[in-house]
């Protein structure tokens, strides 16, 4: 699996929810699910955070594979989603990172298998 990590800044003037609310409109997920070979794709959106939020939402594309990736961060699909974007975030402080995902801990197990769970006296 090859991940796509954006962090989003909303536009000066927008609010926060105003930017949310448009990020998972019809619209914007309308072109995004026209990603050639994207099989997920989360939205995390911000709550809270102590002090003021570092960003206002998180997004993450999955693909199959780096090369499957590759090719859709540079299609006319993902143009179209960037170009969309422009509407609602400050793209001067919006980024993206590839990321390889290393789970520490999954369903109540760590790495190595073992249970997480603290121990019953």
């Amino acid at each position: 699996m090859a991940k796509v990590i954006f962090v989003l800044q909303r536009k000066p003037g927008m609010t926060p929810e105003e930017c949310s609310a448009t990020w998972a409109g019809e619209r914007h997920t309308s072109i995004v699910s026209k990603i050639p070979g994207l099989t997920r794709w989360v939205q995390n959106h911000v709550l809270s955070a102590p002090g003021d939020p570092v960003c206002d939402g998180i997004g993450e594309l999955w693909f199959d594979g780096d090369e499957v990736m590759h090719g859709a961060l540079a299609s006319p699909q993902m143009a179209a989603a960037v170009e969309d974007a422009r509407t609602f975030l400050d793209m001067d402080k919006t980024g993206l990172v590839i990321v390889e995902e290393s789970p520490i801990m999954t369903r109540g197990h760590d790495r190595a298998g073992r249970s997480s769970a603290p121990d019953k006296e």
